[in-house]
């Protein structure tokens, strides 16, 4: 694996200019139809789904320069949030390899060369920025918790994220297949506090679960 040393030059918005105008709409729209917490949730769910467009667009560069999507080192990995469990290790995957801070949650077969520090501290030292692929990331959608650094949704869970298994993505006959799209999965539970260990196939296959990721914020 190669250590990137592309410099990403500045298109459109930005994800923290993204997130500023998201919360003044919500904020509006709650003062006119007087519902504060129907902004709130609607504010949350824009939130989480300008976090996932600018995951997938940091992915897309990443697959670029690395020749492929970035996976979890440790997949069953879990965190407990106000009494509710979930797998984080997508999330703290996802956080280094956007941010550029930290490689140890990225299973890699050599670690880059001066990568920096493989641990992540929640700031991207200069010999780290190379490696950013979200620039300007705002502190708002990730968060620390036990000593691990994990991206967020609107609601302040960790982002889900699972990577195709090899043989799904050449269609290979007998695959058991681990996501619904080509690549990967990436998703929010969004409101449902139920199914916090659901995965995206599982979500597939219908009945109650089925339903209940109607709530979900997903690539797919």
């Amino acid at each position: 694996m190669k250590t990137p040393m592309l410099k990403h030059s500045r298109a459109g918005f930005t994800l923290i200019e993204l997130l500023i105008v998201i919360t003044i709409i919500a904020l509006l729209f709650g003062l006119t139809i007087g519902g504060f917490t129907y902004a709130q949730r609607f504010a949350n769910r824009s939130k989480t789904a300008a976090t996932i467009k600018a995951v997938q667009s940091g992915l897309e560069r990443y697959n670029t320069e690395f020749g492929e999507y970035p996976e979890p080192a440790s997949p069953g990995d879990t965190i407990s949030i106000q009494d509710k469990t979930y797998t984080v290790s997508g999330a703290s995957m996802l956080y280094q390899a956007m941010s550029g801070d930290g490689y140890d949650a990225i299973k890699i077969a050599v670690p880059p060369a001066n990568a920096g520090n493989p641990q992540s501290n929640g700031q991207v030292e200069a010999d780290e920025s190379r490696n950013t692929m979200i620039t300007d990331m705002p502190k708002d959608i990730w968060r620390e918790l036990e000593g691990r650094f994990f991206l967020i949704d609107g609601f302040s869970k960790p982002i889900q994220y699972v990577k195709a298994l090899p043989q799904n993505l050449t269609g290979g006959a007998g695959a058991n297949p681990t996501t619904i799209n080509t690549h990967y999965d990436l998703w929010s539970y969004g409101e449902d506090e139920e199914n916090t260990m659901s995965t995206s196939i599982e979500s597939n296959a219908g009945g109650p679960l089925r339903q209940a990721s109607e709530k979900w914020i997903k690539n797919w």
